[in-house]
């Protein structure tokens, strides 16, 4: 038993559970969250640690009989026409028409959505009028008479989830027996993960996804390859969030005009819409305008509801393909490109308060499930939701965080909430070392909102590109390197790699290969360090391969310059200036100076000026190792290509852009270029006519 595990016990008692119960229970497929089979579990473990064998017998009869499966509807329908009484587990809501001067029940299991409630049990559980309420509803049917003109299934009792007392001031007290790392174990077991599948970044990531759960409208988006349970948390975890997939209509969402019916934004603390890269806009553009306006203001206006404020936090989860180094394929162009049109514009993405990158989250295998104590998920719900109201956690964050470059007040406010979020789930007692309040509060935020803004940055010329830092700065910050806007289409990302070894031909197949005016097109790798002739060729680069550098590329062809030109309209973000010193490195100077003029391009006079700062920088140091270098910006060049002043002219289709992005930081390629995966090229070499 781990110690955090013993402490939950010790101190939290009959509010926790074994999640390994839930897998082991017999519940079938049937489709209820997880907080509810853990309420149903917890009324027939009673004391025990353990689930025996009559507990799940008792257990398998309680399904049996309150929760058939979704195939025997028009069984039990029958059972109803019948004159028979149904207890049936669902998950009830209620809503009025005042149009129609009625109230109906849903009752999801059936389909039906016009029920009869009497009004008594309306009053005793109004949680049924905002984000439904799961239980056990006794229902009969009344047919069809002279009083009632159409037949109607009428619910007569309700027992609904009786939840154990929740003492708020006990549980952010509680948070002190624990350590840090204990704690965040025990959340991550309270959300249905094994704890030690996961590295602490990949721990905050998971909690972070709580944070539109805790913190009103915290606007949150996700993006992720399939099969990293983005969906999971939010739809077991409360009973106060809504996920929806498919055709989202500003009905649904904000407010059914026909009924006089709020929409999901009003009625829970959270709504989630998953897949979002599928989701269609209405021709009309209302439902880009109305989330944009909930968004910025939290209050919006439609049909006859001409303001209507929320709390609600947007969730947004989007599926993305990963290249070969398990990076996403629009890292560089974009990531919102996923998103239809409508979803892309850069007014309605900054107004999220943070981007998590779930492509850093491992798949969910069968060792994810927790097979540890946590909360139960009905009680962990509500203790969200408690802490939604208290704003001492964001007078806390105010006081206390210290933020640089980050003058901007979306950018301010949404780390600002995200922190205060983070908080309220780590540090429900206020009483983080300061240490703890950057690196598990501050910093995570902060490099939400930070994704944000860098996805602006490559989407729209307006957003300055900038790097925001905390009072304390974590990796990332140190390592953040600002973007730029990046045209679509210009710098696509290639196809994943494949694996394969560099490609050597034969004589015969050298003898037999295409010709480029009359020379061999391509070149022996093993060759290629020490020509014995400089013939003009062209060499196809193909995606995946190695054993290519700069060097054994072009360094023969460059040998005896003293000048040597370098257009390319690309040399803008930090890799592709370093490819640049990298170029520069292999440049002889042994015999003399040598002068290295660069032509490129920037977006605008605010990025010109940072290049030539950078560039600035460069001179001075590579002066220093008898290279004179110079740089001009040339808004109409296009093409790339090398020029030397012995005669050879190169024509570099992707120029020095030619290697995949490491796998790691720490890749012995960084060392070696020989070593590094490339993107499929073709470089003609030619002699200079000019």
């Amino acid at each position: 038993m781990d110690s955090f595990e013993q402490k939950a016990l010790d101190v939290f008692s009959e509010i926790v559970i074994n999640k390994l119960f839930v897998h082991q229970a017999g519940f079938g497929s049937r489709a209820i969250p997880t907080y509810v089979r853990e309420w149903i579990i917890s009324h027939y473990i009673e004391d025990s640690n353990e689930l025996t064998d009559a507990a799940r017998d008792k257990i398998a009869r309680f399904v049996q009989k309150y929760l058939p499966d979704k195939s025997q509807k028009e069984t039990i329908k029958n059972r109803l026409y019948e004159q028979l009484e149904v207890e049936l587990l669902d998950n009830y809501s209620v809503y009025v028409n005042l149009a129609m001067g009625d109230r109906y029940l849903h009752i999801p299991f059936l389909d039906e959505d016009t029920a009869f409630v009497i009004p008594q049990i309306v009053q005793d559980n109004e949680m049924l009028l905002s984000s439904g309420l799961w239980g056990v509803g006794t229902l009969y049917y009344v047919p069809k008479s002279e009083d009632n003109p159409r037949g109607q299934v009428w619910m007569r009792e309700f027992r609904p989830f009786q939840l154990a007392n929740i003492d708020l001031e006990y549980f952010c007290e509680s948070r002190k027996h624990f350590t840090t790392q204990e704690w965040i174990d025990f959340l991550v077991s309270s959300m249905g993960f094994n704890h030690r599948l996961y590295t602490r970044r990949q721990k905050i990531l998971l909690i972070s996804r709580l944070i539109p759960m805790v913190e009103p409208r915290y606007n949150l988006v996700e993006l992720a390859p399939k099969g990293t349970g983005k969906s999971f948390v939010f739809e077991n975890m409360s009973r106060y969030v809504a996920v929806r997939s498919g055709a989202i209509t500003p009905a649904v969402l904000f407010f059914n005009d026909s009924r006089k019916t709020p929409g999901l934004i009003t009625r829970y603390d959270c709504v989630v819409i998953d897949e979002a890269q599928k989701v269609k806009a209405d021709t009309s553009g209302e439902l880009t305008a109305l989330l944009k306006s909930y968004l910025e203001a939290g209050r919006f206006g439609r049909g006859s509801a001409s303001s209507i404020t929320a709390e609600a936090g947007l969730v947004m989860l989007a599926n993305i393909e990963l290249d070969a180094n398990i990076r996403p394929i629009n890292e560089q162009i974009g990531l919102f490109r996923v998103f239809p049109n409508f979803l892309c514009e850069t007014a309605f993405i900054d107004r999220f308060s943070g981007l998590l990158p779930g492509w850093d989250l491992p798949r969910i295998s069968k060792d994810t499930p927790s097979r540890t104590i946590g909360l139960k998920g009905d009680i962990f719900g509500e203790i969200l939701h408690s802490l939604r109201s208290d704003i001492s956690y964001r007078d806390y964050v105010k006081t206390t965080m210290e933020l640089e470059n980050c003058d901007d007040m979306r950018d301010n406010k949404a780390i600002e909430a995200g922190a205060t979020g983070l908080l309220k789930i780590l540090f429900p007692d206020k009483a983080p070392s300061e240490d703890e309040f950057y690196a598990f509060c501050v910093n995570p935020a902060l490099e939400l909102r930070q994704r944000v803004r860098d996805e602006l940055c490559k989407l729209d010329r307006e957003y300055v590109p900038t790097t925001f830092k905390s009072k304390i700065p974590d990796e990332f910050q140190r390592s953040h390197r600002l973007v730029f806007y990046i045209e679509e289409g210009v710098m696509a990302e290639p196809t994943p790699p494949v694996s394969q070894e560099p490609v050597i031909p034969t004589d015969e197949e050298e003898a037999e290969a295409l010709q480029f005016f009359g020379e061999v097109v391509e070149v022996p790798l093993a060759n290629a360090d020490q020509p014995t002739t400089l013939t003009a060729k062209t060499i196809h680069i193909r995606e995946g391969e190695t054993g290519y550098s700069y060097r054994n590329l072009f360094g023969p062809y460059l040998a005896g310059a003293k000048k040597i030109v370098v257009i390319d309209p690309y040399v803008r973000l930090e890799y592709q200036i370093r490819n640049f010193v990298a170029f520069a490195g292999i440049l002889d100077t042994s015999v003399g100076p040598v002068e290295l003029k660069l032509v490129t391009t920037s977006e605008d006079a605010y990025q010109e000026k940072v290049l030539e700062l950078k560039f600035t920088e460069i001179k001075a140091s590579l002066v220093q190792h008898g290279l004179h270098f110079t740089f001009e910006f040339d808004p109409v060049i296009h093409d790339r290509k090398i020029w030397a002043d012995n005669g050879w002219c190169i024509y570099a289709g992707r120029g020095l852009d030619i290697f995949q992005k490491p796998d790691s930081k720490y890749e012995l390629s960084e060392m070696d270029q020989t070593k590094r995966k490339c993107r499929e090229t073709e470089i003609v070499f030619l002699r200079d006519e000019v």
